[in-house]
């Protein structure tokens, strides 16, 4: 009698696992909403009873209700119909707290039994691996086809972890040239302001001013630039970035474009032309970042069908 060589056993136990999570998932996320449900109407209820119970009062007080049934002689019928109607509502509320403490009791059971389980996904994949290299090692007939598919799932996943890698690094330059490109407007109507208005030493601070923080951002876009750019392991595309935005000019920043200035003209020109440089930075990187995330989908679903295929090799 043949015995399952362990990983097949670690295997078996952790798909048993992770279906029973997958399971339990589903279901709370049913009660969770029968649970928002139920609290609401709980909530009605006990004002619905809580409304009952102050007619209840106003006939049984001495208070104009009270007065106005008795001299109406309807006093004593209208107090026994208005206790009944607070005794359903009563019955009522308690109901539904009642059926709302049961779910809730039900929803902490859960939840209980998915935190003892854990990662089962995590601990799936490590099954499943495992028993692959196992196969691979013990040179199953599966072992050629296993090696290509596993190969491949290995390079795709790093694929996907470099263009996740410089998706934040795009976005982080992305939010640095928008700040730039907020400060460079900012000083170009200072600087609109002091030439034609005469500003004078105020304006021209305050110019200088945003111009250093628009300075400070494109420094910071640089950087996360380079790292795009290198994480996105494509020579072609690393050639467009270093061209279409000018990663050697963004350098430098703003410290040339602002130095030694000599007329309130000029500074208001070199604003403009930084502004201008921003912007077309700033629209590579927008352009840059949706083609990153359209081939992000594509990779994922070839990683999933990568997957797929080695699951079923192995037989999970």
């Amino acid at each position: 009698m043949s015995t399952q060589p362990p990983t097949r056993t670690a295997l078996d136990e952790a798909l048993t696992a992770h279906a029973e999570a997958v399971r339990l998932r589903a279901e709370l996320a049913g009660l969770r909403q029968e649970e928002a449900a139920l609290r609401e109407r709980a909530v009605g209820a006990r004002e619905s009873h809580e409304k009952e119970a102050r007619d209840v009062e106003r006939l049984e007080g001495p208070g104009l209700t009270s007065l106005v049934a008795s001299l109406r002689g309807s006093r004593v019928e209208d107090l026994h119909r208005e206790r009944a109607e607070e005794a359903r509502a009563r019955d009522a509320a308690r109901a539904a707290l009642t059926r709302l403490q049961a779910v809730e009791a039900r929803a902490e059971t859960v939840d209980r039994r998915l935190a003892v389980l854990g990662d089962t996904a995590t601990a799936r994949e490590q099954a499943v691996s495992a028993h692959a290299d196992a196969l691979r090692a013990a040179g199953s007939p599966l072992a050629p086809e296993l090696d290509a598919v596993c190969a491949e799932l290995e390079a795709t996943r790093g694929q996907v972890a470099d263009l996740e890698r410089a998706r934040a690094a795009g976005a982080r330059a992305a939010a640095s040239l928008e700040s730039a490109a907020r400060r460079l407007s900012s000083a170009g109507s200072w600087s609109t302001y002091d030439t034609f208005a005469g500003g004078g030493m105020l304006a021209s601070s305050v110019k200088h001013q945003h111009a250093e923080e628009a300075s400070r951002s494109i420094a910071a876009a640089q950087h996360d630039l380079v790292e795009f750019a290198s994480a996105l392991r494509d020579p072609g595309a690393l050639t467009g970035l270093r061209a279409d935005l000018g990663i050697d000019g963004l350098t430098r920043g703003l410290d040339v474009w602002f130095d030694n200035l000599v007329t309130d003209w000029s500074v208001r020109s070199r604003i403009k032309d930084a502004a201008a440089r921003v912007d077309a930075a700033l629209a590579a990187v927008r352009e840059a970042l949706g083609t990153t995330s359209q081939r992000l989908v594509g990779l994922h679903e070839h990683v999933e069908e990568l997957r797929a295929r080695r699951d079923e090799l192995v037989g999970a």
